[in-house]
Protein backbone atom coordinates (compact mmCIF):
# COMPACT_ATOMS: atom_id res chain seq x y z
CA UNK A 1 0.00 0.00 0.00
CA UNK A 2 2.75 2.43 0.97
CA UNK A 3 4.67 1.55 -2.22
CA UNK A 4 1.59 2.37 -4.28
CA UNK A 5 1.17 5.74 -2.53
CA UNK A 6 4.85 6.53 -3.05
CA UNK A 7 4.59 5.56 -6.71
CA UNK A 8 1.55 7.80 -7.18
CA UNK A 9 3.36 10.68 -5.49
CA UNK A 10 6.35 10.29 -7.82
CA UNK A 11 4.09 10.12 -10.89
CA UNK A 12 2.20 13.24 -9.74
CA UNK A 13 5.46 15.12 -9.20
CA UNK A 14 6.81 14.19 -12.62
CA UNK A 15 3.51 15.13 -14.28
CA UNK A 16 3.33 18.55 -12.63
CA UNK A 17 7.02 19.47 -12.83
CA UNK A 18 6.68 21.13 -16.28
CA UNK A 19 3.80 23.23 -14.95
CA UNK A 20 5.89 24.57 -12.08
CA UNK A 21 8.76 25.23 -14.49
CA UNK A 22 6.45 27.35 -16.61
CA UNK A 23 5.48 29.42 -13.55
CA UNK A 24 9.03 30.51 -12.83
CA UNK A 25 9.22 33.74 -10.84
CA UNK A 26 12.07 36.10 -11.75
CA UNK A 27 12.64 39.44 -9.93
CA UNK A 28 14.49 42.13 -11.81
CA UNK A 29 15.19 45.79 -12.50
CA UNK A 30 14.17 48.13 -15.30
CA UNK A 31 15.54 51.56 -16.33
CA UNK A 32 15.80 53.82 -19.35
CA UNK A 33 15.03 57.11 -21.05
CA UNK A 34 11.71 58.95 -21.19
CA UNK A 35 10.87 61.24 -24.11
CA UNK A 36 7.70 62.90 -22.83
CA UNK A 37 5.25 65.65 -23.62
CA UNK A 38 1.71 66.78 -22.76
CA UNK A 39 -1.10 66.83 -25.29
CA UNK A 40 -3.02 69.92 -26.41
CA UNK A 41 -0.42 72.46 -25.30
CA UNK A 42 2.36 74.30 -27.10
CA UNK A 43 5.45 72.54 -25.78
CA UNK A 44 8.58 70.59 -26.69
CA UNK A 45 9.47 67.03 -25.78
CA UNK A 46 11.20 66.54 -22.43
CA UNK A 47 14.00 63.98 -22.04
CA UNK A 48 14.28 62.38 -18.59
CA UNK A 49 14.48 58.90 -17.06
CA UNK A 50 12.61 56.05 -15.38
CA UNK A 51 13.84 53.27 -13.07
CA UNK A 52 12.35 50.60 -10.84
CA UNK A 53 11.71 46.95 -10.03
CA UNK A 54 9.89 44.21 -11.92
CA UNK A 55 8.67 40.69 -11.18
CA UNK A 56 8.34 38.34 -14.17
CA UNK A 57 5.85 35.49 -13.80
CA UNK A 58 6.29 33.00 -16.65
CA UNK A 59 2.79 31.55 -16.71
CA UNK A 60 2.99 29.87 -20.11
CA UNK A 61 5.48 29.10 -22.83
CA UNK A 62 4.69 32.29 -24.73
CA UNK A 63 3.14 34.46 -22.03
CA UNK A 64 4.64 36.38 -19.10
CA UNK A 65 2.81 38.53 -16.56
CA UNK A 66 5.08 41.31 -15.27
CA UNK A 67 4.04 43.54 -12.33
CA UNK A 68 6.20 46.68 -12.10
CA UNK A 69 6.93 49.46 -9.62
CA UNK A 70 8.61 52.33 -11.48
CA UNK A 71 9.74 55.87 -10.62
CA UNK A 72 9.22 57.97 -13.75
CA UNK A 73 9.83 61.66 -14.58
CA UNK A 74 7.55 63.13 -17.23
CA UNK A 75 6.15 66.48 -18.34
CA UNK A 76 7.21 68.81 -21.16
CA UNK A 77 9.77 71.52 -21.97
CA UNK A 78 9.22 75.08 -23.18
CA UNK A 79 5.56 75.07 -22.26
CA UNK A 80 3.96 78.25 -23.64
CA UNK A 81 1.94 80.28 -21.13
CA UNK A 82 -0.69 82.82 -22.15
CA UNK A 83 -1.80 85.87 -20.19
CA UNK A 84 -5.45 85.31 -19.23
CA UNK A 85 -6.35 88.98 -19.62
CA UNK A 86 -4.62 89.82 -22.91
CA UNK A 87 -4.49 86.35 -24.47
CA UNK A 88 -0.91 87.05 -25.48
CA UNK A 89 2.10 84.74 -24.93
CA UNK A 90 3.62 85.26 -21.50
CA UNK A 91 6.81 83.20 -21.59
CA UNK A 92 7.88 79.58 -21.59
CA UNK A 93 8.77 77.20 -18.76
CA UNK A 94 9.74 73.57 -18.28
CA UNK A 95 7.20 71.37 -16.51
CA UNK A 96 8.26 68.23 -14.59
CA UNK A 97 5.85 65.71 -13.06
CA UNK A 98 7.16 62.80 -11.00
CA UNK A 99 5.17 59.59 -10.67
CA UNK A 100 5.43 56.30 -8.82
CA UNK A 101 3.91 53.93 -11.36
CA UNK A 102 2.36 50.58 -10.46
CA UNK A 103 1.88 48.63 -13.68
CA UNK A 104 0.83 45.16 -14.84
CA UNK A 105 2.36 44.29 -18.20
CA UNK A 106 1.28 41.35 -20.35
CA UNK A 107 4.08 40.00 -22.57
CA UNK A 108 3.31 37.79 -25.57
CA UNK A 109 6.30 36.07 -27.18
CA UNK A 110 6.28 35.60 -30.97
CA UNK A 111 9.48 33.68 -31.65
CA UNK A 112 12.64 33.24 -29.60
CA UNK A 113 12.94 36.36 -27.42
CA UNK A 114 10.81 38.76 -29.48
CA UNK A 115 7.64 39.91 -27.71
CA UNK A 116 4.87 42.44 -27.78
CA UNK A 117 3.47 43.94 -24.60
CA UNK A 118 0.39 45.74 -23.35
CA UNK A 119 -0.75 46.71 -19.90
CA UNK A 120 -2.35 49.30 -17.62
CA UNK A 121 -0.78 51.32 -14.84
CA UNK A 122 -1.79 53.43 -11.86
CA UNK A 123 0.57 56.41 -11.64
CA UNK A 124 0.67 58.23 -8.30
CA UNK A 125 1.97 61.80 -8.46
CA UNK A 126 4.76 62.22 -5.90
CA UNK A 127 6.34 65.48 -7.08
CA UNK A 128 5.85 68.34 -9.50
CA UNK A 129 7.42 71.50 -10.82
CA UNK A 130 4.88 73.87 -12.34
CA UNK A 131 6.87 77.15 -12.32
CA UNK A 132 4.09 79.34 -13.72
CA UNK A 133 1.09 77.45 -12.31
CA UNK A 134 0.13 78.19 -8.72
CA UNK A 135 -1.98 75.09 -8.07
CA UNK A 136 -2.73 73.53 -4.70
CA UNK A 137 -2.71 69.75 -4.48
CA UNK A 138 -6.52 69.69 -4.51
CA UNK A 139 -6.64 71.60 -7.80
CA UNK A 140 -5.23 68.91 -10.03
CA UNK A 141 -5.19 65.14 -10.22
CA UNK A 142 -2.97 63.28 -7.78
CA UNK A 143 -3.03 60.14 -9.95
CA UNK A 144 -3.03 59.16 -13.58
CA UNK A 145 -4.23 56.01 -15.28
CA UNK A 146 -2.05 54.85 -18.14
CA UNK A 147 -1.89 52.26 -20.88
CA UNK A 148 1.35 51.11 -22.50
CA UNK A 149 2.10 49.32 -25.77
CA UNK A 150 5.50 48.14 -26.88
CA UNK A 151 7.95 45.69 -28.38
CA UNK A 152 11.05 44.05 -26.97
CA UNK A 153 13.67 41.36 -27.27
CA UNK A 154 14.92 39.20 -24.39
CA UNK A 155 18.39 37.68 -24.59
CA UNK A 156 18.95 34.15 -23.21
CA UNK A 157 20.74 35.42 -20.10
CA UNK A 158 17.84 37.64 -18.97
CA UNK A 159 18.64 41.07 -20.46
CA UNK A 160 15.74 42.71 -22.32
CA UNK A 161 15.85 45.63 -24.76
CA UNK A 162 12.46 47.32 -24.95
CA UNK A 163 10.58 50.25 -26.44
CA UNK A 164 7.19 51.45 -25.24
CA UNK A 165 4.63 54.16 -25.91
CA UNK A 166 2.53 55.13 -22.92
CA UNK A 167 -0.41 57.50 -22.76
CA UNK A 168 -2.23 58.83 -19.74
CA UNK A 169 -6.01 58.68 -19.51
CA UNK A 170 -6.56 61.42 -16.92
CA UNK A 171 -5.85 65.11 -17.33
CA UNK A 172 -2.36 65.85 -15.97
CA UNK A 173 -3.61 69.01 -14.21
CA UNK A 174 -7.14 68.12 -13.14
CA UNK A 175 -8.33 64.63 -12.25
CA UNK A 176 -11.98 65.59 -12.93
CA UNK A 177 -11.34 65.15 -16.66
CA UNK A 178 -11.38 61.62 -18.06
CA UNK A 179 -10.58 61.30 -21.75
CA UNK A 180 -12.42 64.57 -22.37
CA UNK A 181 -15.79 63.04 -21.61
CA UNK A 182 -16.79 65.60 -18.98
CA UNK A 183 -15.44 68.73 -20.65
CA UNK A 184 -13.94 70.04 -23.85
CA UNK A 185 -11.37 67.43 -24.99
CA UNK A 186 -9.21 70.24 -26.43
CA UNK A 187 -8.59 71.44 -22.87
CA UNK A 188 -7.37 68.07 -21.60
CA UNK A 189 -3.59 67.62 -21.30
CA UNK A 190 -2.65 63.95 -21.24
CA UNK A 191 0.76 62.51 -20.47
CA UNK A 192 2.42 61.09 -23.58
CA UNK A 193 5.77 59.33 -23.22
CA UNK A 194 8.08 57.17 -25.31
CA UNK A 195 10.29 54.86 -23.22
CA UNK A 196 13.47 53.20 -24.45
CA UNK A 197 15.47 51.10 -22.01
CA UNK A 198 16.74 47.86 -20.56
CA UNK A 199 15.51 45.39 -18.00
CA UNK A 200 17.25 42.45 -16.39
CA UNK A 201 15.66 39.44 -14.68
CA UNK A 202 17.71 37.50 -12.16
Amino acid sequence: MRKNILLLAVVAFVATAPLYAQKKVSPGIRAGVNVATLSNIDADFKTDFYAGAILSLNLAQRYTLQPELIYTRQGANNVAFVDEETGQPNGHEDVTIQYLSLGVVNKFYFVDGFHGLVGPSLDMKIGKNFPRIDFDDDDYGGVDLGIALGLGYTLPFGLTVEGRFKTGLLDAFNNDYFLGIFDDPDKVSLNRVFQIGLSYSF
